[in-house]
């Protein structure tokens, strides 16, 4: 434990002198090591200063949560069962996020999903690499080699940009089904399509995308690249999917092959769920303000319920619910009038 004890020292301290909201994360992965777990490297952002570890069982997750409670303002668990717990006689998935709710009890718990770090990060990053494109991903070969739980859902993304994707794994069936799920789901008018593919060849053959994610099993090899698109992008998300050879291959052809990074995908996600938190926990609700019906946060609004930013203390007047998840659109004279005297009550209290 010295080695996180000394990883939340230097974010509290990090935090303390800057102003910043302490984030400790603690995730859990099925990709086997030989040690019960690995810490992430402090994030620094605008609002938060963050830190964490990667778990591989439940005693593990519990003792890290017994040492950081209480010492960061907020502790974020992975909710997803990824693990068969090594110190466990059961063979269900190890459930860390139950494991870490039974810990912490002074510091703020979230949990998240960590594998859609990875597909938001992927989404965003390849679209900023084609933005100089007029066409973006329109009309592109995307080739993903490992379709599991992140790949599936990089491919639903990608052929909605405008990307045909061709999918590859070893489970054909698993892999068609998925493949049909993407087609019946993507928007009506959407052309690009998923595909099945028989071989990493036939996925890679004329790709300007490969994407690599068959979680360090090097699989994609230099004929993969040689047969793709000129100057295609590669990335590898599955942490050596890539063959040394093929990454040599790459260089000596000037082309580079790059490893996703979450750090703006983690940031944007530490902040919206925080907000979400902290808007559900403060500021949803109902009630009467200066004799006025008003809801605010994630509340549908009744009838002529005046929607609001605050329930408690309303600066904002977003409009009159209408009773079924919208807002009335022509009011009459009667509710014109009540809405001009409650924007006089509220410019009047903010001033």
């Amino acid at each position: 434990m010295d080695k996180i004890k000394k990883l939340v020292d230097e974010i509290i301290n990090i935090a303390s002198k800057e102003g910043k909201i302490s984030v400790f994360l603690i995730g859990n992965t099925k990709k086997e090591e030989d040690k019960d777990f690995y810490t992430i490297p402090i994030r620094s952002y605008s609002q938060i200063v963050a830190t964490g570890a990667i778990v591989f069982g439940e005693k593990i997750a519990k003792d890290i949560a017994k040492s950081i409670d209480g010492k960061v303002d907020y502790v974020f668990v992975d909710s997803e069962k990824k693990i068969i717990d090594r110190n466990s006689v059961s063979t269900a998935p190890g459930n860390i996020q139950r494991a870490v709710s039974e810990i912490i009890t002074d510091s703020v718990l979230i949990s998240y999903k960590a594998n859609d770090l990875a597909v938001d990060a992927a989404d965003a990053f390849i679209s900023e690499y084609f933005s100089n494109d007029v066409a973006n991903l329109g009309g592109k070969k995307t080739a993903i080699i490992g379709a599991g739980n992140i790949g599936s859902k990089i491919a639903v993304k990608l052929v909605e940009r405008g990307s045909d994707v061709f999918l590859y794994r070893r489970k054909t069936e698993k892999l068609e089904k998925t493949v049909e799920y993407i087609n019946n789901s993507k928007p009506q008018y959407t052309v690009a399509k998923a595909w099945v593919s028989t071989s990493i060849l036939d996925a890679c053959n004329s790709a300007d995308i490969i994407i690599g994610l068959t979680n360090g099993i090097a699989v994609i090899n230099k004929k993969a690249i040689s047969i793709a698109n000129p100057n295609p992008l590669i990335i590898d998300i599955g942490k050596g999917s890539i063959s040394k050879s093929a990454v040599l291959l790459a260089h000596s052809l000037n082309i580079e092959v790059y490893r996703l990074s979450v750090e703006s995908a983690l940031e944007g996600m530490l902040i919206s769920t925080i907000s979400t938190h902290n808007i559900y926990k403060e500021r949803t609700g109902r009630g009467i303000y200066k004799g006025m019906n008003v809801v605010s946060g994630s509340i549908l609004a009744h009838e002529n319920e005046f929607v609001v930013d605050d329930f408690n203390s309303p600066k904002i007047i977003y409009g009159l619910g209408n009773g079924e998840g919208d807002f009335q659109r022509n009011l009459d004279n009667k509710m014109l009038s009540k809405l001009k005297t409650f924007k006089k009550i509220i410019n009047k209290n903010n001033i």
